[in-house]
């Protein structure tokens, strides 16, 4: 039975269960935040723990207003960020119907059409809508102020979060104005490190695609993140800065864990499982040996036993047992069916 079929693929996936049969499943937990111009939008767990931090200072003599309106532009400029995916999605067409918001922007990618043209509109929406917002706080905080507010350039620093929360009498709107410029700002940041965690590894893979071909695209991106990681992770060493140390060591994981476990998603592979014209056309039309015909057909096979492995495993242990790289392969499959 392929996995299309089982019962587990029909039906949804989670449960309070998982949580105490996976207690590590916690790091995945979202909770719904509503519906927002026909958007569903959940907010997941490292969300919530920012706001906590935020809340938290609260007891070093910030203001609880502050702190609200705070949270408040942080949540905002998330959904800026999302809904810039989503009209830009549409625009190259592709879609984006679901919206999980953390702090360096919504964790569900819009999908794409397999271009490289396409998946570059796709995913800097989010970054240029961050870039509009910074820009006209910017212009209004110097209206209001006479003065422009000089940014940080550390693309890590609180994941666009900041330490403003003190109130100050009639000076709420400059400090609301200056936190959304920080903000909007470190979103812009963030989401240009080329990780797969950020928009920045999709956007540099779709510059290089049509220079060196998806498969290779895809390699060079994670060898570049995997260089730009360690001297970071080192000067982050030599100030004995324990959060960006930690960080810059999950981010080169990730880059390498992606090159390795995303390489089989090669052109041949992407066009023998999406159906694309790419590779299939080159094969009917004989340019390429029947061999080639048949690695595309050994490798989609691969894919659907992947797929099977990955469903049974979430039948016996839930959504939240599965790592980064599985739910992608799930997520990826699915939309292929739609």
């Amino acid at each position: 039975m392929a996995w299309q079929d089982r019962d587990y693929n029909r039906s949804g996936f989670g449960g309070a269960g998982d949580y105490i049969a996976n207690p590590s499943g916690i790091l995945q937990l979202s909770v719904p935040f509503g519906t927002w111009f026909g958007v569903r939008v959940r907010l997941h767990f490292w969300l919530l723990l920012a706001m906590v931090f935020l809340l938290v200072r609260l007891f070093d003599g910030g203001s609880l207003m502050i702190a609200a309106a705070c949270i408040a532009i942080l949540v905002g400029s998330l959904l800026l960020h999302d809904f810039g995916h989503r009209l830009f999605a549409h625009w190259g067409g592709g879609y984006l119907n679901e919206f999980m918001l953390w702090p360096a922007g919504g964790m569900v990618f819009p999908s794409m059409p397999n271009t490289a043209s396409a998946m570059f509109i796709g995913y800097a929406g989010g970054l240029a809508a961050n870039l509009a917002a910074w820009l006209a706080s910017s212009f209004a905080y110097f209206r209001l102020t006479g003065q422009w507010v000089a940014v940080p350039l550390n693309p890590l620093l609180n994941f666009g979060l900041t330490e403003i929360l003190t109130y100050v009498p009639g000076r709420v709107l400059e400090i609301c104005l200056l936190n959304c410029i920080l903000i909007n700002w470190g979103l812009v940041l963030v989401n240009l490190l080329p990780y797969f965690w950020f928009d920045g590894g999709y956007l540099l893979q779709a510059m290089l695609r049509p220079l060196t071909g998806q498969s290779a695209s895809l390699s060079i991106t994670c060898i570049f993140a995997m260089i730009l990681a360690v001297p970071m992770f080192a000067l982050a060493l030599v100030h004995q800065d324990i959060v960006n140390l930690f960080i810059w060591a999950l981010l080169f994981s990730s880059a390498y864990t992606a090159r390795t476990q995303m390489a089989p998603e090669g052109e041949e592979y992407a066009a023998a499982v999406s159906g694309g014209a790419g590779v299939q056309g080159r094969i009917q039309s004989g340019r390429w040996p029947k061999k080639a015909s048949l690695r595309a057909a050994a490798k989609k096979k691969q894919l659907e036993e992947k797929i099977d492995a990955i469903l049974a495993k979430v039948s016996a242990k839930g959504m939240h047992s599965l790592t980064w790289s599985e739910k992608r392969i799930l997520r990826k499959a699915s939309e292929r069916l739609k």
